[in-house]
């Protein structure tokens, strides 16, 4: 569909207007003038007011100034959950630029990749990923080890720097090129976004909300900034927590958390764990990411009296354009999507571009203050995703979702499928084609198809059906990606096969994958090991060379393991070295080797 084929009148779903534009950053500033003692950031057993939040924000926005950046600048921001993570971001935006999102734990190509397509020079870090940043090509910017120099400069904030139509961050989803796209989003469509969450979850100072979501993820955004423009505080969640369900649990309870926001596969975990009952503080439970169905939303009403959201949106638009408070009927299917927020317009087209009928299946389109500015240095892209709304004289645009919605008779809007090859695993926004690219750069490789699957629980896997040129082992396939893509796009299963298949449905010929020769355990590390994979498992004991993958396991249950095996061995590690370390041998030297350092 091209623009010149949005030319019939049609009607608009609209939101509320939007809020009158304010600096998120300042209203933080204005926050800390009001509660300055009160509690503004947890980070485990240590805690953070809104005083010394505002003034570490001010002193390295002073020195990001003094490095040059301002409007427009994309300032890289590799960090792990804490104290330094909440400065950095509101620093940036203090100054007046951009920041552009990355985890420490992704692969070192991967960051090497992400900092070269976006331009990025300057890159906020410390001590340990550092090295990682430098290698990469940028400048690591290493703030414990600058902190002394930082708390020496003015805790005043400087003048102001972006305007409501400026960048505010780039985040990075998966493309179908094989190449990420960096979406381009402006304060203004963010702002609106936390203005709303504020506003219709009654968000407080009473209000402690849990930060969980990797900062890859647009979500992020208002778990981090919409607590702390009124007054709450922003809990950082402990590494990793949000792959082990009981910890999460444990975690909450511990934190007093009001607030949660997580994908209904993450939520089905949470009420089957023993101590879900303990989390009486909790108030909130947003749901995104993924299609939430009533079944599960009654089994959390069943056991607590908790507030339930489902929220819908693409990156490309603020992080979500709709949302629909659940009720707590007895009703069975998917949960609506809901009705546009404050500043949005949302229209729904068929094939040849025109509005379809109410109650009829076509690609929502959506428009308004949350669309994002586009994707970094591709206008070619840009211009296909985001097109000229005809019904408005600005010439304001319209992102095609590539979602396929209907209007119901109550007037939400019902998510109903996709209309290209893209799917979400785990909550993550994955393009098949970009884990095709990398399996197709192995010299071993000759093909590639990756397909999703379903299990009965309805948990969502990655499956990659691969022509080997030499009979490679297709396991063997799996360090190589983990050194090149995230852990959210790493199949579950590798598939040999002779030609690729056309359709999915054949994903369990997994089990068909040759077998070696069975040899058990032994050594004591290598029994520490195979106990643990019972552990997040289940099943018998595992053999030495079983692949943790082959036995059903995700990449969820192989974070699990990571802090199962930490606690048992006293090591710390990553979880990613894990994933280039799939045995029950390959995981028990890696152990060793741990421990020898």
């Amino acid at each position: 569909m091209t623009e010149t084929t949005l030319i019939a009148r049609g009607h608009h779903l609209d939101g509320p207007p939007p809020a009158p534009w304010v600096a998120v950053a300042a209203l933080v500033t204005r926050q800390a003038a009001l509660t300055p003692e009160a509690t503004a950031v947890v980070d485990g057993g240590r805690e953070l007011t809104y005083r010394d939040l505002d003034a570490r924000a001010n002193q390295l926005a002073h020195y990001l100034r003094s490095r040059g950046v301002g409007r427009e600048s994309l300032v890289g921001v590799c960090l792990y959950r804490g104290f330094d993570l909440a400065v950095a971001l509101l620093a940036v935006w203090r100054a007046g630029g951009a920041y552009v999102p990355l985890t420490p734990d992704l692969p070192a190509r991967r960051v090497a990749k992400l900092l070269d397509g976006t331009g990025v020079q300057l890159v906020l870090t410390e001590t340990e990923s550092a090295g990682m940043v430098k290698a990469a090509g940028a400048d690591p910017v290493i703030l414990d080890a600058i902190a002394a120099d930082l708390a020496a400069l003015p805790a005043t904030s400087p003048a102001p720097g972006a305007g409501p139509d400026n960048a505010a961050c780039v985040i990075h989803t998966s493309g179908s090129t094989g190449e990420p796209k960096a979406v381009v989003l402006t304060h203004h469509g963010l702002a609106n976004r936390i203005d709303w969450s504020a506003r219709a979850w009654k968000l407080s100072a009473r209000d402690r909300v849990l930060h969980k979501t990797p900062v890859s993820f647009d979500a992020h955004i208002w778990e981090v900034f919409a607590p702390l423009t009124c007054g709450a505080a922003l809990v950082m969640a402990t590494p990793w927590l949000e792959a082990d369900p009981e910890a999460l649990v444990d975690e909450l309870a511990a934190q007093r958390a009001t607030v949660l926001q997580v994908v209904p596969s993450l939520l089905r975990r949470l009420v089957e764990a023993p101590d879900w009952d303990a989390c009486t503080d909790l108030r909130l439970l947003v749901s995104a990411g993924e299609p939430l169905h009533y079944e599960l939303a009654q089994r959390v009403f069943a056991l607590a009296d908790i507030e339930l959201w489902n929220t819908y949106g693409p990156t490309e638009c603020s992080i979500d354009v709709t949302a629909h408070r659940v009720d707590r009927g007895p009703r069975t299917g998917p949960v609506p999507i809901g009705r546009p927020l404050q500043g949005t317009r949302l229209l729904i087209v068929g094939p040849d571009g025109r509005p379809v009928p109410d109650g009829e299946a076509g690609e929502l389109l959506a428009g308004g203050v949350a669309v994002g500015r586009g994707y970094h240095r591709s206008p070619l892209l840009t211009a296909e995703r985001f097109i000229l709304d005809p019904w408005q004289q600005d010439g304001e645009r319209l992102y095609r979702t590539g979602d396929l919605v209907r209007r119901r008779p109550d007037g939400e809007l019902e998510f109903l499928d996709r209309l290209d090859a893209q799917i979400k695993v785990d909550g993550v926004r994955i393009e098949p084609g970009e884990i095709e690219t990398a399996l197709r750069g192995h010299p071993a490789v000759q093909d590639a198809l990756v397909a999703a699957f379903q299990e009965p629980d309805g948990t969502r896997r990655l499956a990659a059906y691969v022509i080997s040129r030499d009979g490679t082992h297709p396991a063997q396939l799996r360090p190589y990606l983990a050194r090149l893509l995230p852990a959210s796009h790493i199949p579950t299963a590798f598939i040999e096969v002779e030609q690729l298949p056309v359709e999915t449905g054949g994903v369990r010929a997994v089990h068909k994958c040759p077998l070696r020769e069975r040899r058990v355990p032994v050594s004591p590390d290598e029994r520490l090991v195979a106990e643990a994979w019972q552990e997040v498992l289940g099943g018998g004991e595992p053999g030495l060379d079983d692949d943790f993958f082959h036995r059903e396991g995700t990449s969820l249950q192989l974070t699990l393991l990571a802090a199962r095996l930490r606690e048992s061995c006293g090591v710390d590690f990553e979880p990613g070295l894990l994933f280039q370390a799939t045995t029950v041998r390959a995981q028990a030297e890696l152990l060793a080797a741990l421990r020898a350092e």
